[in-house]
């Protein structure tokens, strides 16, 4: 027998809930991964409106199967109890999802008023909330406080290696703008693709 599905609940972030949001179980696990392939040829491009004949280099990111699956734990990585709190505090606005009552995620958000962005700092869902939509609805949250400061489009950053949250993006709208693969200082995440995703809120007339 199923179980009942939680009613779901949001409301505006408070350095309160750094406990809660910091107790949740927000790893994850898969057995697959993007990686990235540079092409060492050059390729002719078209743009549609403009033929280029000049050559381009090719990245590409290609899904790839791992042997043995990976389990990361954020808290192990980055996400101390103070660490939580340091975000909330830096951060410019935010929900939490509650479900029955408990946090059950939350969503970090700053803005970028030179370019008119809104950066996603940070999304959390514990692992027995997942499914039941709160990651969605804590997206449109960020979505709408996004659109009410003006801005043109909503852009966060992830890990080449956390195929499950850039399947879920995908699904919401989101599309991979850009890769680095130097972002990050020594440490556990050296040696990951940085991928940035974002949705554009409004056209540029």
């Amino acid at each position: 027998m199923e179980a009942t599905a939680p009613h779901i609940d949001v409301r505006a972030v408070h350095i309160d809930d750094a406990p809660a949001l910091h107790e949740l179980d927000y790893s994850f696990e898969t057995d697959r991964v993007y990686t990235l392939r540079v092409r060492d040829r050059l390729l002719e491009y078209d743009t549609g409106a403009l033929s280029i004949d000049g050559p381009a280099l090719a990245f590409e990111l290609m899904v790839t199967t791992v042997d043995l699956p990976i389990y990361r734990d954020f808290r192990e990585d980055q996400h101390t109890l103070e660490d939580v709190r340091r975000r909330l505090s830096a951060s410019e606005g935010g929900y939490v999802a509650l479900a029955d009552g408990k946090v059950a995620g939350g969503i970090l958000l700053n803005l970028d008023e030179a370019r008119a962005l809104a950066r996603i700092e940070d999304l959390i869902v514990g692992r027995q909330y997942r499914r039941y939509g709160v990651g969605s609805l804590l997206l449109s949250c960020a979505f709408d406080w996004a659109r009410k400061r003006g801005c043109r489009a909503i852009v966060l950053e992830t890990q080449s290696s956390n195929y499950p949250a850039i399947q879920f993006y995908l699904r919401n709208g989101l599309q991979i703008w850009s890769i680095n693969q130097h972002f990050y200082p020594p440490g556990p995440l050296e040696h990951e693709v940085a991928i940035v995703m974002g949705k554009k809120l409004w056209s540029t007339p």
